[in-house]
């Protein structure tokens, strides 16, 4: 019993020496200060008791076989895919709860004979606790780590990620046709670490590989705006991509939903602002504008290849376009050539068989040729010999266009008011001109290739009452040449390869036709005085003049290399100068015999032999022959 009254009056003794510690503490620093420093010290208390709390005490009443199986459950039905889980599960309660999954695959077709969909190294994602210890867990902001993604579209055209499982009940949430919380499931943020997208088409046997894809799919629930933010490795070039979405289930249910989306690299950039739909028969219509730094550098990013180093025949497209999977048309159309524009429509239909197909009416107002030749069709860049075009894009597309253009150039070349078809179909290639204006005259034509290019091809041209003093100087032609208001027709062709055509594969014919010109650089009664001396000259040396002519006529061949005169008269001032005679390409000299015979006189004509190399040939004279009776 004594040991009661020793406990009080210890009791006592503590109560005392509080009631002087409150004294003192209250008279030094004030009794708010006091009661708040009691707060903070109870707040600590209460955050190292909640922290243990977290850290010992709630994985004794999560299940992690649970969790995980669940898990499995949540990554099952939104991919439409079996996940298989083979790691242990970890899971973190501070600073919040967080499940990692280790080595996570996902399988498609039966169970007996797997296809593997996507495999990851690991998959994080945050969890509901309240949730959790009822043995249901809510998953939410997924981290996907070394993601591997594969898609394939089997030779019946079907893909190998077309699953029944979340798109389904998607669909049927956004229809209203069934009941469900499914909208309002949390996702949150869906972050993607250095993933990797690997795309085979057995139909077009061709695999694309997209590496290094990171960013963030942010997606609050199924019926919020969607935001996607990515960037990836493309064939070497780095793109980014970007997708918004405002009512995602019903864009991805087969109903139209309005969505915006943009894609940046260096060979090709776009942004496209519409509405569309994700069904099986996927359909979009919008705003669609789009710029590549040269269908040369497209071509050879989609085939992996180096981007050429030329930086002409950029493209740039703003349109009103409507979309689906096997069609693209785009109306009101402004395309950009380099500096060349143009308006019009044109519409794309894609066959898997037989590649893509491109028809529609451009107008230009002007057209450099030769840019937009040398970006389409850049030259071999392997070594050797080889150093033509690569027409390897005429094998690849299907083309019915109509073009025209206020003035289409081509080197010095430049035509007006022309109106051309162009038509590519299985490597055979054809460009016709219907009608344009050249050197005040009407020009049309035809370029056509055979096997595009592999089995050569053919050129023609008609230029009719045009002034062919313009032609020569638009060609570099100089000397004395028969000049005036005419008609030129070539007819040329080969069926050697285009990158390995030379001059001796060429064969065709020329005809020339001028009516009331002048032969400039050339003095006919000094030539004659020349030639009757009978001593070897330069035409130079009859060049004070010229020769007024009232009609020439050329007809040429070339074969093998040599272009052979088998007609060449020009009539004017009473007299005829007629040249027959070959002149061979491989060294540019002349080798042709002449005559200038007078139309009305009995007497003898001047003869010639002419050599050397245009425009300075070296004239030897050749003994008269008699004028018969």
């Amino acid at each position: 019993m004594k040991a009661y009254p020793v406990a009080f009056n210890r009791l006592k003794a503590r109560r005392t020496a509080m009631r002087q510690f409150f004294t003192i503490a209250s008279r030094k620093i004030g009794w708010r200060e006091f009661f708040l420093s009691r707060t903070v010290a109870w707040l600590l208390v209460g955050a190292v008791v909640l922290t243990a709390l977290f850290k010992f005490a709630l994985p004794l009443f999560v299940s992690t076989a649970s969790v995980r199986t669940n898990m499995e459950d949540v990554l099952s039905s939104w991919t439409g895919a079996r996940a298989n889980i083979a790691g242990d599960p970890q899971i973190s309660f501070w600073p919040h709860p967080v499940l990692t999954l280790r080595s996570v695959t996902f399988e498609g077709g039966d169970a007996a004979a797997p296809e593997l969909l996507a495999r990851a190294d690991a998959i994080a994602a945050g969890f509901d606790i309240l949730a959790a210890l009822r043995g249901t867990p809510v998953f939410y902001d997924f981290h996907l780590i070394n993601p591997v993604f594969k898609v394939e579209r089997r030779l019946d055209g079907t893909f190998n990620w077309r699953r029944a499982g979340w798109m389904a009940d998607a669909i049927a949430d956004a229809s209203g046709k069934s009941p469900s919380t499914a909208r309002n499931t949390p996702i949150g943020d869906i972050e993607i670490v250095n993933g990797t997208l690997e795309l085979t088409d057995h139909v077009t046997s061709s695999t694309h590989r997209v590496s290094t894809i990171t960013g963030s799919v942010q997606w609050p629930t199924p019926a919020t705006r969607m935001s996607t933010d990515l960037s990836a490795l493309m064939n070497g070039e780095k793109v980014q991509w970007s997708v918004t979405c405002d009512e995602p289930l019903m864009l991805l249910s087969g109903r139209n939903s309005t969505f915006q989306t943009s894609f940046n690299s260096i060979p090709l950039a776009f942004s496209f602002d519409g509405n569309g739909n994700g069904s099986s028969h996927p359909f979009a219509t919008g705003q669609l504008q789009l710029k590549a730094k040269s269908a040369g550098a497209l071509l050879a990013w989609f085939k992996g290849d180096p981007l050429p180093p030329a930086l002409t025949g950029s493209v740039a497209i703003d349109t009103s376009v409507t979309m689906s999977a096997q069609a693209l048309k785009m109306d009101n159309l402004s395309l950009s050539l380099d500096d060349a524009n143009a308006t019009g429509v044109l519409g794309v239909a894609w066959d898997g068989a037989r590649g893509p197909r491109i028809d529609g009416t451009l107008a230009f107002d002007r057209l450099d040729l030769t840019a937009l030749f040398s970006s389409a069709f850049p030259l071999h860049q392997q070594p050797g010999p080889v150093n033509g075009p690569d027409m390897a894009l005429l094998k690849q597309i299907r083309l019915d266009l109509r073009l025209s253009a206020q003035a289409a150039s081509y080197g010095p070349t430049t035509v007006t008011d022309v109106a051309a078809g162009i038509m590519v179909e299985n490597g055979r290639a054809s460009i016709d001109i219907g009608d344009g204006t050249f050197a005040g005259g009407s020009i049309s034509g035809r370029i056509a290739l055979a096997d595009a290019g592999a089995k050569g091809g053919q050129l023609q041209f008609a230029l009719k009452n045009a002034d062919l003093a313009t032609v020569a100087a638009s060609l570099g032609l100089t000397g004395p040449l028969p000049l005036g208001r005419g008609v030129l027709f070539v007819d040329l062709s080969t069926v050697e390869p285009l990158s390995k055509m030379t001059a001796d594969g060429v064969s065709g014919e020329f005809r020339y036709s001028a009516n009331n010109g002048t032969m400039v650089n050339f003095d006919v009664p000094e030539f004659e005085r020349l030639a009757t001396q009978g001593h070897v000259f330069n035409v130079s040396h009859a060049a004070n003049g010229s020769f007024a002519f009232t009609r020439a006529e050329i007809v040429a061949t070339l074969r093998k290399g040599v272009v052979e005169l088998t007609t060449a008269d020009i009539s004017g001032e009473g007299r005829t100068l007629s040249l027959a005679g070959i002149i061979p390409f491989r060294n540019g000299k002349l080798a042709l015999a002449g005559a200038i015979r007078p139309d009305d006189s009995p007497t003898s004509a001047v003869r010639f032999y002419v050599d050397g190399s245009w425009p300075s040939p070296v004239i030897s004279p050749l003994p008269a022959v008699p004028a018969q009776p």
